[in-house]
């Protein structure tokens, strides 16, 4: 889904260039790696992993013919992966529980308010990424009950789960879902942006989490849902629990992601 994502983005790139998968050149992604600066942050490994993507793409079309040459390949010669991971971003606790606690139902809310602020609560009360809330139907998320949870589906790498939803995030939840069972739409995803169903886009779920964050005076590197997925990680951890049991929690094989934000408990 990821390399599908960045390949649709370098396809419009070039389209907006007038050029194809079979003309373009090394000005054509020296121009695309320009036009995505601004959206990699310092550290991050972004533009090789577009450039790798462009080799194989390339490699493939010069082996079924469509293409002549390479120009990706010269061009990953002058680049290297970081010696050192970048650092992953979260909240600190005290602005963690000051998000959490201005997560709460406002008086006489319209849907668009209560919805951008339970999408801000889930994400902040289970860990799941951005592209998991998006797939959530209603059935997936139980708010009453001994155990409320959310049921994320396994997708690619990603394990299936059911995450456990922090309290702080049942109030705000149990009012939208409240308000999502009386729209009369057909649809059956949990978070929607119209009227008609239609799912909420990517954008609107950074701008629910930048908002609710500049509404609480909190600023990051990273004002975006992988921001909250890392807090719920560091916090699970400071609670006591194992790497192990995070990293399901998340939805990992590996446990990279929690060694790497445990260690930044260890060094407070």
């Amino acid at each position: 889904m990821q390399h599908r994502a960045m390949f649709s983005r370098f396809h419009r790139y070039l389209a907006s260039r007038g050029q194809t998968v079979a003309t373009f050149g090394s000005d054509h992604i020296d121009g695309f790696l320009i036009h995505i600066a601004p959206d990699c942050a310092d550290g991050t490994t972004t533009q090789i992993r577009y450039l790798k993507l462009i080799d194989r793409l390339t490699r493939h079309l010069v082996d079924v013919g469509v293409r002549q040459e390479n120009p990706a390949t010269t061009m990953l010669l002058t680049q290297s992966w970081p010696e050192d991971e970048p650092t992953p971003v979260y909240l600190s606790f005290e602005d963690d529980e000051r998000l959490q606690r201005s997560l709460v139902v406002p008086d006489d809310p319209s849907f668009k308010i209560i919805r951008n602020k339970a999408v801000v609560a889930l994400l902040a009360a289970s860990g799941i990424t951005s592209a998991e809330l998006k797939r959530l139907k209603r059935a997936d998320l139980a708010v009453g009950g001994i155990r409320p949870d959310v049921a994320i589906a396994k997708s690619g790498p990603r394990l299936g789960r059911k995450v456990p939803i922090d309290v702080f995030a049942l109030e705000v939840l149990t009012a939208y879902v409240a308000e999502r069972n009386e729209m009369t739409c057909t649809s059956e995803w949990l978070f929607v942006a119209t009227a008609a169903g239609k799912p909420v886009k990517d954008d609107t779920l950074g701008q629910c989490v930048r908002k609710a964050l500049a509404e609480v005076d909190v600023a990051a590197a990273d004002m975006s849902p992988r921001l909250l997925r890392n807090t719920y990680c560091r916090r699970h951890l400071r609670a006591g629990k194992t790497n192990e049991q995070v990293s399901s929690l998340l939805g990992l094989s590996s446990h990279r992601t929690a060694v790497r934000i445990r260690q930044t408990i260890e060094e407070m």
